[in-house]
């Protein structure tokens, strides 16, 4: 009489033997099986029933479960910004059962790719648009998409944002109620609306204290460390140079530190210094750097469960839904 296998004693690198797989393949067939082909899948199930796996009944559960696949639109993979959004995206989406492809816009405009954007979201059950704005007449929004960090009532497609305006002004402000005069503002694409509504924000902290514009305090940047050095090196060398810079994103406040710091100006004794974002490295810049926080696991989880619905066919209350940012107070700012 054949001895039946001993499942105490199964693993899943004895599965991979019987198999002729990887432990890899096997642990995608149990985990992802969307991604293996039906052959390999069969065969792996085969080895495991003969070598008495343990987890076996997985199986059955995993060719029932329906994957969606999510296209995810970045406007700049490389920011670090973005980083964090799309840890709570790919975290969700795992809950949620959705199979995420990234695609790096590199900063374009969403024209710029519009020729072949719809035949990328060909195949695909939802779109996310992280930092980027479609218009309306996208023909590929016809599938169910979920834009983050960008509002625009171009589209019609359901929003998650901060109130950029608003914590732009209270940014402004705080720098005006400890003494500044002379407050300059690094800006960042104009075509980006996050960016114009951050220049509007700053434009109207000035106003409300009666503050003269002077238009060579406004510089435009491209969320570079680079173009925060160049914008500093314009901004520092002008012949009444501004005693404090708002900045409408972390990289280039933390670029405006350093050419600063080269040109012997200390901060924020002689200038004061605020970002937006509150990367990673803003912590670690030397002095901190005071900016503005917003909850961008958040975002990326909360976009996933707004897509989810969508895909599933049912309806969203809202379709725009705003997070709260933090004023996160460092040494950059006396």
């Amino acid at each position: 009489m054949k001895t039946p296998p001993n499942p105490s004693s199964a693993t899943m690198k004895a599965v991979a033997l019987a198999a002729g797989v990887s432990t890899a393949t096997v642990s995608r067939v149990f985990t992802t099986p969307e991604k293996v082909s039906s052959t390999t899948r069969q065969r792996v199930e085969s080895a495991a029933i003969s070598v008495g796996y343990p987890t076996i009944p997985l199986f059955s559960q995993s060719k029932t479960l329906h994957w969606r696949r999510v296209m995810v639109f970045v406007a700049d993979i490389t920011d670090s910004f973005y980083s964090e959004i799309i840890r709570g995206i790919e975290t969700q989406a795992t809950h949620q059962h959705c199979s995420i492809t990234l695609f790096d816009c590199g900063q374009q405009s969403i024209e710029s790719y519009r020729a072949y954007a719809g035949s990328l979201a060909e195949g695909y059950d939802g779109l996310l648009y992280v930092g980027i704005s479609p218009t309306h007449a996208d023909h590929h929004l016809k599938l169910p998409s979920v834009i983050i960090n960008e509002y625009s009532s171009d589209h019609g497609a359901p929003t998650l944002h901060i109130d950029n305006l608003t914590a732009s002004f209270n940014a402004v402000n705080y720098l005006i109620q400890r003494g500044h005069h002379h407050i300059a503002c690094i800006t960042g694409p104009e075509k980006l609306a996050i960016c114009q509504y951050r220049r509007q924000g700053y434009l109207q902290a000035l106003q409300r204290h009666s503050f003269p514009l002077n238009p060579y305090y406004i510089t435009q940047g491209d969320f570079s460390f680079q173009s925060g050095i160049a914008s500093a090196e314009r901004l520092l060398t002008l012949s009444t140079p501004p005693d404090a810079i708002f900045c409408h994103n972390d990289k280039m406040a933390l670029g405006a530190m350093h050419r600063a710091k080269q040109l012997g100006i200390a901060i924020p004794r002689q200038l004061s210094i605020i970002g937006f974002g509150d990367i990673e490295e803003s912590q670690y810049a030397d002095p901190p750097l005071t900016t503005i926080a917003q909850p961008r696991v958040t975002q990326g989880e909360t976009a996933i469960s707004l897509l989810t619905t969508l895909m599933e066919g049912k309806p969203l209350i809202h379709r725009s839904y705003l997070l709260e940012t933090e004023f996160i107070l460092r040494q950059s700012t006396r």
